[in-house]
């Protein structure tokens, strides 16, 4: 073999070692070597010379492949400095990540790019998706990332990831455990089939950005905190639950709306439930009511500003099954006089399987001072009144901001013929109180003499 053989061999083999590392370790070779990943994006002059601290995320069912911790963003409304989670867009490329700092990082929104829309779709159902996969194990961030790589190879902005085709060793090396994939391939064919089908014509909510890093690098794509989080869910019973919101950045104005927002599909919006919990930054408690018995319900806080909606994370939680019946009314022209109640909700299931078809019901209320509303529903589920807020007016400007709806009248009144009795036996009375030391009473009168259906 001559001198210039052997040197032209050589070449060959240091080109292919140089493609023989991905993210963290050993991958085949790509056969790309270079994508226009950022054309058509539009660069965030306030974060062209960011800094990052990226390190290996930890915790499979939480974290994303990195965690990054971002500094030397000046203020703007896309990204800013905060902690992230984020995530390789080229499978076959390596990147510093064990407590690495990255300098002169330049930063890119994709939310106007067509381009970029499967990507922002993945992370706009990424809650749907977690709900869809609860059990430990089935989706974790491996599962996340292998869509991601897949999306990628078919937006054209890096080299392609057939999930199907692609063998064991050829995989990074987190994504590889004793030598075999320690991910589901499956699910994630079925996760990017069910993007790749649906992203065209589906509403897109989240805005990543697109993260440059210097000499050839890793590229990074990550959702940047919407500066809101989404209390716990407590207090639930088969129609209502609490929850509410803690707001660790207002952005550059102050927060003129907050509250949560519920629906039984994921990502509830202020078009679906919300309540209204006032202004300012500071946390807040949401009362979440006219709920369906054992339905699950998805829930997210959100908070207003100048520059638009902001939304946390969300939570999932299933009400209760249908209270048991606890009260009866079997006599038509008396009141029945209900318990009397306090803080919180209180739910009456209220049998009336001895009145005939035909008799129409009544209430009478009374709230009292602090204020409370009246909720009715026949048949159980279906509501025929709310009366709203009721109570003492001098309570309406100390805490307006409590009852979302307005302010409906003093606490005592009397509503005539609220529904007429049909072939179900049962009605539920829904008593609310936002304030502690509230107190209340009810008293509900069937009549007879109404015509018969």
């Amino acid at each position: 073999m001559d001198a210039k053989r052997t040197s032209s061999l050589f070449i060959l083999v240091g080109m292919i070692l140089l493609y023989m590392a991905a993210c963290d370790k050993q991958v085949s070779p790509g056969l790309e070597d270079s994508f226009e990943l950022f054309t058509g994006l539009e660069a965030i002059s306030e974060a062209e010379n960011t800094t990052l601290l990226i390190n290996e995320g930890s915790n499979p069912n939480e974290d994303g492949y990195f965690r990054i911790d971002i500094s030397n963003v000046m203020p703007n409304a896309m990204i800013d400095n905060s902690s992230v989670t984020g995530w390789c867009l080229e499978w076959n490329k390596p990147i510093r990540s064990s407590n690495d700092t990255h300098d002169g990082v330049k930063a890119y929104a994709t939310g106007s790019n067509d381009r970029w829309k499967p990507l922002n779709y993945l992370f706009s159902i990424e809650n749907e998706l977690k709900a869809k996969y609860p059990e430990e194990g089935v989706f974790t961030y491996r599962e996340m990332q292998a869509v991601i790589w897949t999306l990628t190879g078919y937006m054209g902005i890096a080299p392609e990831f057939d999930v199907d085709r692609i063998s064991d060793r050829d995989l990074p090396a987190r994504l590889r455990e004793n030598g075999t994939a320690n991910f589901d391939r499956e699910v994630v064919t079925e996760i990017s089939q069910y993007v790749l089908e649906n992203y065209s014509q589906s509403t897109i909510s989240v805005n990543g950005i697109a993260l440059q890093t210097a000499d050839d690098e890793q590229n990074i794509y990550v959702v940047p905190p919407s500066g809101i989080t989404t209390a716990p869910v407590t207090d639930i019973t088969s129609v209502s639950a609490r929850s509410g919101g803690q707001i660790e950045n207002s952005g550059s104005s102050e927060i003129s709306r907050k509250g949560v927002c519920w629906d039984t599909s994921p990502n509830p919006t202020t078009d679906d439930n919300c309540s209204d919990d006032g202004t300012g930054v500071d946390d807040y408690t949401s009362n979440i009511s006219g709920l369906t018995p054992a339905t699950m319900y998805y829930v997210r806080a959100y908070a207003v500003n100048a520059d638009g909606t902001a939304y946390g994370n969300q939570r999932t939680f299933t009400t209760e099954t249908a209270d048991e019946v606890d009260r009866e009314l079997s006599v038509c022209g008396t009141w029945s006089v209900s318990q009397s109640g306090g803080f919180g909700i209180t739910v009456d299931t209220w049998d009336i399987s001895s009145i005939p078809e035909g008799a129409t019901f009544s209430m009478r209320f009374q709230a009292f001072t602090q204020p409370d509303k009246f909720q009715v529903e026949y048949p159980v589920g279906n509501e025929v009144h709310d009366t709203g807020w009721r109570g003492a007016q001098s309570y309406l400007e100390a805490m307006a901001h409590l009852f979302p709806g307005g302010w409906s009248g003093p606490g005592q009144g009397q509503v005539d013929d609220i529904f007429q009795k049909g072939q179900n036996d049962t009605f539920r009375v829904i008593v609310t109180g936002p304030e502690a030391g509230t107190l209340w009473n009810y008293s509900i009168r069937c009549d007879e003499e109404a015509q018969a259906i």
